[in-house]
């Protein structure tokens, strides 16, 4: 292990480290320039744009329907092989979505609920002419259809302020998707205000990492998706995004649930910061506006986890909820980081085994591949020591005539079969396993598919070994391979320092990692000692007897 070995490393520890000061956890996803609104919008419904053209909303008067703002609330449950969801008759929205798969790591237990007590996770508003029918406010009749999925369909209709409204929900069976088309009949020129949750129930052990991920996420039609982190809006403070917008969604570490737009994309989308109470932004407001098409409206609604293969079957890149890297990286990051997972999930459904033992075969195999190609770039390094009193003559004899004394160098190459591009060559081994790495860092951080996840005496691999083993054990294991590589090698005291330096840099630096982080870095710096060792014995063969 030579000093391009830790030049490679300080490198990416430095940008790691820089990285984590600059861009702290609560803005791993830092929200992109969005159009600042004037005035926040009041209730979601001040004005709201649409095909190019302003509607002034107004808030219609609530006495009339007053049967149907009264009514005692009744709720409805509908459950399927994923999910239970309770809806509500006041404003026909869903209230409740418990996940049966995942459980609640919060005192709290249980499963996992998407919604807060008390809250709604989807309110509607629509606009109709000048009027605005607050549709949250308004009770609903509801009934039943049968549906070929085996799941019933939940209608509910209402007439508000004289306009007919039907908003249904139909399910499937073993998903986290259902899908709502809402009908308004008497008239074509509607506009269907929909808001999303102001905050999603932690499920957490760690409840203020996951409020610091809080954040609404959009995807524009023709551009990439963008965010808006709760963190980074003031309260009160209003953003837009003009359409046409695919969808919208709001996400913690772990869940989301978004809107998708089926036929009519969203016109625009405005996001409020909600008051704080602490320090960490944990509310905040989303509307987006859909275009009636003749009455009606429709849209799918993903509400489960951030499974990487549920939302890519999304499509749209539904997936960049859950972006990888933060803002200035996710280009590079985001493409790797999907390579790494979807290479994780294989071995893990192939092999049969835990994610652990994926992460040490997976350590273990980024080095054999890279064996040859490190057994090469060794081997040309002992080649350059065995030159260099040729070289130090080389440039003293010529220390006066550089163009000389670099024909001259290139002689000694030649003669002696050395690439002139061998010293930059060296660093590859150590820099082509780093996108890796680099990749694993993010996807420890927010990919549900580690929350959780059991291994040996770990509780999670997605977070710290409660009893440090893995990190000393890593940094343990890479001093013996700088060791090694120091060992039978012409003294220097640069690397010698930087052998004992990098060892404890990088453990105090991943000692609160994610312990499967460190797994995956300890079990790459075990199955590099071999090879390390047989270069320290060639090294030992070559040098002159004395």
């Amino acid at each position: 292990m030579d000093k391009r070995f830790f030049l490679a490393l300080l490198l990416s520890l430095i940008v790691v480290a820089i990285s984590q000061v600059l861009f702290p956890s609560s803005a791993k996803k830092a929200a992109p320039a969005v159009t600042q609104v004037a005035a926040p919008l009041a209730d979601s419904v001040g004005q709201v744009g649409a095909v190019g053209q302003t509607v002034s909303a107004h808030r219609a008067d609530s006495t009339r329907d007053s049967a149907h703002v009264v009514a005692a609330e009744a709720r409805a449950t509908i459950a399927t092989d994923k999910a239970i969801y309770t809806f509500s008759n006041i404003g026909a929205g869903p209230v409740s979505l418990v996940m049966k798969d995942f459980a609640n790591r919060s005192p709290s237990g249980g499963k996992v609920d998407l919604a807060v007590p008390g809250a709604k996770l989807l309110a509607y508003k629509l606009v109709v002419g000048a009027d605005t029918l607050p549709l949250e406010k308004t009770a609903f009749d509801e009934s039943r259809e049968a549906a070929a999925a085996g799941v019933p369909s939940l209608v509910y209709s209402a007439t508000v302020s004289g306009t007919p409204v039907r908003i249904t929900y139909s399910f499937g069976k073993a998903q986290y998707v259902f899908h709502v088309s809402a009908t308004v009949g008497g008239t074509t020129g509607a506009y269907l205000l929909t808001s999303l949750p102001t905050t999603l129930r932690s499920a957490e052990s760690d409840t203020t990492a996951d409020q610091q991920s809080l954040a609404y996420v959009f995807k524009p039609v023709r551009d990439h998706p963008g965010s808006v982190l709760f963190g980074k809006m003031d309260p009160g403070e209003s953003r837009l995004e003009t359409g046409p917008l695919k969808w919208v969604a709001v996400k913690n570490k772990y869940f989301v649930l978004g809107i998708v737009a089926d036929h009519a994309a969203f016109t625009e989308a405005a996001f409020t910061g909600g008051a704080r109470t602490t320090k960490v932004a944990t509310h905040a407001t989303a509307t987006a506006v859909q275009p009636g098409t003749k009455g009606a409206f429709s849209f799918d609604v993903y509400a489960g986890p951030q499974e990487w293969k549920r939302l890519v079957a999304m499509g749209y890149d539904f997936d960049h909820v859950n972006p990888y890297g933060w803002k200035f990286l996710q280009a590079v990051v985001h493409p790797v980081a999907s390579l790494v997972i979807q290479l994780l999930l294989w071995m893990h459904n192939v092999l049969r085994l835990s994610y652990g033992w994926v992460l040490v075969i997976l350590g273990l195999a980024v080095r054999l591949v890279l064996w040859p190609l490190n057994q090469s770039t060794m081997r040309s390094s002992l080649r350059m020591q065995s030159v260099q009193p040729k070289l130090a003559a080389v440039q003293k004899k010529y220390k006066d005539d550089p163009r000389k004394q670099q024909e001259a160098i290139m002689k000694v190459y030649q003669e002696e079969g050395i690439s002139p591009l061998a010293p930059l060559l060296g660093c590859l081994p150590a820099l082509l396993p780093m996108p890796i790495f680099f990749a694993l860092f993010f996807v420890f951080q927010n990919t549900i598919e580690f929350r959780g996840v059991p291994f040996l005496w770990l509780h999670d691999l997605s977070a710290k070994d409660p009893l440090y083993i893995i990190p000393l054990l890593m940094g343990v294991s890479m001093y013996v391979l700088s060791w090694i590589g120091m060992r039978n090698a012409p003294p220097n005291p640069q690397t010698k320092m930087m052998s004992y330096m990098f060892p404890v840099m990088m453990t105090v630096f991943l000692l609160n990692m994610a312990s499967g982080l460190n797994l995956y870095y300890t079990a790459q710096n075990l199955a590099a000692l071999p090879q390390q060792w047989l270069i320290a014995r060639e090294r030992l063969r070559a040098q002159p007897s004395s």
